[in-house]
């Protein structure tokens, strides 16, 4: 583990006042394919968590269920999420930190990225919940929160109080929630602070959401799902992302990161020994083990990863990532996202009328199907809808005083 005090002194040597801060070539200056093979590598790990992991347990001692062992912490794609979103996210602010519309080019571009297709699911509720009704599947809808959590972000805070995700149809939106809370936070604290106050900031993030986590459980001990949606709660993998982008800008960091393979090799076998420990142990996302310590555990694990991508582009593993599906399921990742689990429930209660769960082949053919359909529908909405409003966020760009623009980062955020 760094330390922060030693971190901060070697951070500060690279430091000129703000000016390496700047955009670094091969991360910053165009869309990173790799990045995208990792957001679909995540999108993926949900998809196997709630088509199949979560479906086989209806048969506990099955063959299925062995095999899908390994994957019980498939859950975490959202945590990847979390550490890719920081990392994208937090140097697209560290670049344009001096520019004379930072806010209102940021929030219009997060805007037409979230908030149309975000919105739309949300009208077409009433729609969605009628055929939930009908195809005997009312659990979808049951226990909804009040709508005003919902277009306000906030549906995380009450998921907190009751200990209930709500409505099973917008259930993941917690993590939005979360995301959408950090977007709020994140663009004050790197404008107006810089330098070692801004990595300590950083630095002190991430250490007391762990914090937070057990002194909620203290508090709260019956109550599992506060530690698992509350923002602060969240906030190590959001912010273990920001640092690895102010790491990257940092041309001394850079350079150590690129040429010390040693860290690698002895980090990355160290993290997956942990993994595997909580695989094996504390598989659960609201065990206490993986709200303690576990969660940031995983972030760290991801964070590593995601360094030696950007770092190393001509290795196997890269490569892998640059695969056409894998990168073109990751630019569909936030309609997969929405829609999934309302699709394969729909599905399972028209056909067998109970909760998504795998008794034989014909309810794994039903997984697959939803799976398919899924995937064909986000591609469409990607295809006809989200990419234009993109597009159209993207029409404006930030601007500098001491030029007329700059370019910034493309990327799928």
């Amino acid at each position: 583990m760094i330390q922060a005090g030693g971190l901060g002194k070697k951070y500060s040597r690279g430091l000129q006042a703000d000016v390496s801060l700047r955009p670094v070539s091969g991360v910053d200056a165009g869309r990173v394919p790799e990045l995208d093979g990792l957001r679909g590598l995540a999108i993926g790990m949900v998809l196997v968590f709630h088509y199949f992991w979560l479906t086989v347990q209806a048969r506990p001692a099955s063959l299925l269920a062995y095999a899908m062992v390994p994957f019980r912490l498939t859950w975490s794609g959202v945590d990847l999420f979390f550490v890719l979103s920081g990392f994208l996210i937090g140097g697209i602010l560290l670049d344009a930190r001096t520019s004379t519309n930072y806010f209102q080019i940021f929030y219009t571009r997060r805007f037409f990225r979230i908030v149309p297709i975000y919105a739309a699911v949300l009208l077409l509720f009433p729609a969605l919940a009628y055929i939930a009704h009908h195809a005997q599947h009312d659990g979808l809808v049951v226990e909804r929160l009040p709508w005003y959590f919902y277009w306000t972000f906030t549906q995380n805070l009450w998921m907190a109080r009751t200990a209930s995700l709500g409505a099973g149809m917008l259930a993941v939106t917690w993590s939005l929630a979360v995301e959408e809370q950090f977007y709020i936070t994140l663009p004050l604290i790197v404008r107006f602070v810089s330098g070692r106050r801004l990595l300590a900031c950083v630095m002190a993030g991430i250490g007391l959401a762990p914090l937070t986590r057990i002194a909620i459980r203290l508090i709260w001990p019956h109550n599992s799902y506060a530690a698992f949606v509350l923002m602060p709660c969240r906030a190590d993998a959001l912010l273990l992302g920001v640092l690895g982008a102010m790491l990257i800008r940092n041309n001394v960091w850079k350079a150590r990161i690129q040429r010390n393979n040693l860290f690698f090799a002895i980090s990355v076998p160290i993290f997956l020994l942990g993994i595997a420990f909580l695989n094996l142990k504390s598989p659960a996302l609201r065990s206490p083990l993986m709200q303690t310590f576990g969660y940031t555990w995983l972030a760290l694990f991801y964070l590593s990863v995601l360094l030696f991508t950007v770092t190393r582009p001509q290795t196997a593993i890269c490569r892998a990532l640059r695969f056409r599906w894998l990168r073109w399921l990751g630019g569909i990742a936030y309609g997969t996202y929405l829609l999934h689990q309302f699709i394969q429930r729909i599905l399972f209660g028209y056909f067998w009328g109970h909760e998504p769960r795998i008794t034989g082949g014909y309810t794994f053919l039903t997984a697959l199907s939803a799976l398919a359909v899924t995937l064909a529908i986000s591609q469409l909405s990607w295809r006809y809808f989200e990419n234009h409003l993109i597009r159209f966020g993207r029409r404006s760009s930030y601007t500098f005083a001491e030029s007329s623009s700059k370019a910034m980062p493309q990327s799928a955020t």
